[in-house]
């Protein structure tokens, strides 16, 4: 019963080699925004961003995993900015490591894909709101360990967004429209150096 305790703790518990160790890096993440304007193939619009991210070993398979990114053009006249913080779960060697993640976090627009006006706006202007929305990052990590300390890793994942309801001008002449709360599932991909310390 001893062994088994002394067993079950030493997984659970930081080794030497990975306790209060930070990660820090930068990636370029690529999405398919689904029902945000439209592509050759279907509606959506692809975008790609820059950002940066930490991780924290928490215990030996599991780290506090968390990232901001900027998109400069998202298929909108605006930006969008998505951050997200979460729990990184899986297995390293000596060379590589597999993780599955999943992080809250959030969606923000500078100009409101959905054609969303500023209050108060005149009828004939193109002033849009910004928005946020709550996002859930759901994936898998692929990382490859150098022997100086540099990380690359490979993230594929679904970004899961819960839009709230927002009242869309769906042109200059007709009448705002109400949207329902809805939820879109979007691919997403991203690839980065990061530094162990």
């Amino acid at each position: 019963m001893t062994t088994i305790l002394v067993t079950g703790l030493s997984l659970l518990l930081p080794s030497a080699a990975w306790a209060q160790r930070l990660e820090a890096g930068g990636f370029l993440t690529y999405a398919f925004l689904e029902r945000i304007g439209s592509s050759d193939y279907r509606v959506g619009t692809s975008t790609l961003g820059l950002g940066g991210r930490a991780v924290w070993h928490v215990v030996r398979f599991v780290d506090l995993d968390g990232e901001l990114a900027v998109h400069p053009n998202a298929g909108v006249s605006g930006y969008k900015l998505e951050g997200f913080l979460g729990a990184k779960a899986g297995i390293r060697s000596r060379r590589f490591g597999g993780f599955v993640k999943a992080r809250p976090g959030f969606l923000y627009f500078s100009k409101d894909p959905f054609g969303v006006g500023r209050p108060g706006s005149f009828l004939g202007s193109t002033e849009w709101a910004h928005s946020l929305d709550r996002a859930l990052d759901f994936g898998a990590v692929i990382e490859y360990y150098t022997s100086n300390h540099l990380i690359v890793r490979f993230d594929l994942g679904d970004t899961i967004v819960r839009y709230h309801p927002r009242t869309v001008v769906v042109s200059q002449v007709q009448p705002p429209e109400q949207i329902e709360r809805f939820t879109t599932r979007n691919l997403q991909w991203s690839i980065g150096l990061g530094k162990r310390f």
